[in-house]
Order: structure tokens, then sequence, then C-alpha cells
């Protein structure tokens, strides 16, 4: 948990001592927060909430989408970055050839190909 508590009281102008009058905790407690040793409970939480003008999750670093109802990034397809790293390895003429070719094969395997103008007019 990143509280992040002394960039928010800094931000305040508020000194650690003056954060811990307006909580009710004492000095070492903020200083405490402050290096991640301990945290403060959810009665605590609430009042820094109303100090700082924050919401909960924003406090304690939390989400506000699950991560599960995100999209999952794709895993790099090593055949991909092979192809890309040979692909970049070729000159310009033999480059070309192999987009007309990467072209005609999604083409005879049903696939639609939407390919920028990669280098256009020099692909035949």
């Amino acid at each position: 948990m990143n509280l992040r508590l002394k960039e928010r009281r800094e931000s305040l102008g508020l000194t650690q001592q003056e954060l811990a009058k307006k909580v009710g905790k004492s000095f070492r407690t903020i200083q405490s927060w402050e290096r991640g040793e301990s945290y403060p409970n959810a009665e605590f939480v609430v009042v820094l909430c109303k100090i700082f003008d924050i919401d909960p999750n924003e406090l304690l670093g939390w989400y506000i989408d699950h991560p599960e109802d995100r999209p999952v990034p794709l895993k790099p397809d090593p055949l991909a970055s092979e192809l890309v790293s040979c692909y970049s390895q070729c000159t310009v003429d033999r480059q070309a050839a192999l987009i007309q070719y990467a072209r005609d094969a999604a083409l005879a395997s049903g696939e639609t190909v939407e390919c920028s103008q990669l280098r256009a007019g020099k692909a035949s």
C-alpha cells in the first residue's frame, strides 16, 4: 500500500506535526505512516481523506475498475518478433518482396489484409 502521505501533506503545506494535530495522532505515528512502517486504520483513512479532500481509493492506491474487467494485454508472439527482426535486416527490395509474399499468403488463406501504405510504390 502506497499512501504517498508525504506528497499529499506537503502539497497542503503541512508539517508532520500539523498533520498529526489535525488527525489526532502523534508526530511519530505520521512519520511511521509516511515511511510505510505502519498504516492508518479505517477511521483515520476517513480523517485523512477529509483533510486531503480525496477519495479513499485514491489515498489507498486502489483501483476503481477491477483488473478482471480490463482487457488482457496480448503476449508478444515470438515468431512475429522474429519476422519483424528479419524484415528490418533486409534490403529495401527484399522488404518489398516479403510484404508482397505476406499479402499473397494472407489472401490465399482467406484473410482480409489491411496493410498500410508501407513502402508504397516499392512493392510490386
